[in-house]
């Protein structure tokens, strides 16, 4: 009852902070603070020729002194750049289906027939999936252009950004790190990073043994491990909490079974995907219901989607499955034998410690960035929701009003979160029980809540 309740206070923590941010007006009170260029009282007008801007069709350009500048049409923008190249760090523009601001960068570009700004007959569009621009160009007599501020974007020598590698795996929890590329959260805090999808505890780790990322996001038992393998890393950064309104792994019985609760699965077959996590979930939640591992038949198999595709099939009784296949489980009103709504659970994001030593001010704000991007994605999930479904790992049957998560701002594993994790670790020989804290866990990098707001791009 008292892990519960706690639970519920970090839950109610997060919302509390959200509204909080809204209503505090942290909109604008950010270092760097933001200043239109030739801004009209009555109406934002083009900085290029002073033509009225349409929301839809606005571009905004972030410059080397922080101050952006707004302009009515991507052709004014790019007559405006011809001259200001080298104070320019990032334009964006708007997605023509869905009404969101993103990078320019990411963005597909159609010129038609369609006039989108009568004054300056305008008629490139930009789209953020390439489908659609394509939809658009069939409809209205286009072709898909190069990006109109220039196929390669060049920074002025002034605003040259740090670089960072992130390994990103295909589910929910890599949504805040997306985010901050698609807006583009990271460029506004002079970084230029880089992501790098992976499926499976095997291959992030890989990733980081050969060099191709310099950090992932993982479950809290594979961080662990992690910290204490070869390259070593440090968790540095919750993720995505399980909380007890919404479980992130969960023991679920098959649709046709008469599976009702763990004392049934005796003898029973349970799917259980590869990796630490998942072992430790499943070996948690019997044992938290008194079933010996040996009562249970258990079958590994690669993936969450394999442990999915043979509950549905009825080729075991029960699976281990992790967010979004808990979500959609609990949507069809499948039996949730056990979950983790109740436990001090998360995912988190690992830095190698060399990293960590080569790069320390660059770390301070990619964290300070996640927390912006974060802080947006709990404020405005609806407006994100798109983004969540096309790159959050979601099965294409379960995309339709699958709910933003809630990540958690800045914190990091406590010393009694990880405690029963560590026992478990420590009897199956991965790392000692008595390993200290400060050589799994780095919490130096966790900006004061107070000091984050809502990144411009995000406004």
């Amino acid at each position: 009852m008292l892990q519960r309740r706690r639970l519920v206070a970090i839950f109610v923590c997060i919302l509390v902070f959200a509204v909080v941010a809204l209503i505090g007006g942290i909109l604008g009170k950010k270092t760097g603070k933001v200043q239109k260029e030739k801004t009209d009282q009555i109406a934002v007008r083009c900085a290029y020729d002073g033509t009225a801007i349409s929301p839809m069709y606005q571009v905004d350009a972030y410059l080397v002194d922080k101050t952006t500048v707004s302009f009515c049409s991507i052709y004014c923008a790019g007559r405006w750049h011809e001259n200001n190249k080298d104070r320019v760090i990032y334009f964006t523009v708007i997605d023509e289906v869905t009404g969101n601001k993103f990078d320019s960068t990411l963005g597909h570009f159609v010129e038609s027939d369609l006039v989108s700004v009568p004054e300056v007959n305008n008629r490139i569009h930009a789209f953020a999936v390439k489908e659609d621009a394509l939809t658009h160009a069939k409809q209205f007599n286009g072709k898909l252009i190069e990006n109109p501020f220039g196929t390669a974007f060049v920074l002025p020598q002034i605003a040259r950004m740090d670089t960072l590698t992130i390994g990103t795996p295909l589910v929910p929890d890599s949504i805040p790190v997306k985010l901050a590329v698609f807006k583009p959260i990271f460029k506004e805090n002079m970084l230029d990073v880089k992501i790098v999808s992976f499926e499976g505890d095997g291959e992030g780790k890989g990733l980081l043994s050969d060099g191709s990322v310099e950090g992932i996001i993982c479950d809290l038992p594979t961080g662990l491990v992690l910290a204490k393998g070869s390259p070593s890393v440090r968790i540095v950064k919750n993720i995505l909490r399980a909380n007890p309104y919404r479980a992130l792994f969960a023991l679920v019985a098959g649709p046709e079974t008469r599976v009702e609760s763990v004392a049934d699965l005796k003898g029973k077959t349970i799917a259980v995907p590869k990796g630490v996590s998942f072992r430790f979930y499943t070996e948690y939640y019997l044992r938290n219901n008194d079933i010996p591992l040996n009562k249970v038949v258990t079958r590994e198999v690669e993936n969450v989607a394999k442990a999915w595709d043979l509950l549905n099939k009825g080729e075991v009784s029960a699976a281990l499955l992790r967010t979004p296949y808990s979500d959609m489980a609990a949507k069809k009103g499948m039996a949730l034998l056990a979950d983790d709504r109740n436990s001090p659970w998360m995912s988190v994001l690992v830095l190698k410690e060399s990293v960590i030593k080569k790069k320390f001010k660059v770390i301070e704000r990619f964290i300070f960035s996640l927390e912006q991007s974060v802080l947006a994605l709990n404020l405005k999930p609806d407006e994100f929701s798109g983004l969540l479904q096309e790159q959050g790992g979601i099965p294409k049957e379960g995309r339709k009003r699958f709910p933003m998560p809630i990540f958690e701002g800045a914190n990091c594993p406590s010393p009694d979160e990880i405690e029963t994790i560590l026992n478990w670790l420590d009897e199956k020989g991965f790392l000692s029980k008595d390993t200290p804290y400060k050589e799994l866990i780095n919490p130096n990098f966790l900006p004061d809540p107070n000091d984050v707001g809502l990144a411009f791009c995000c406004r």
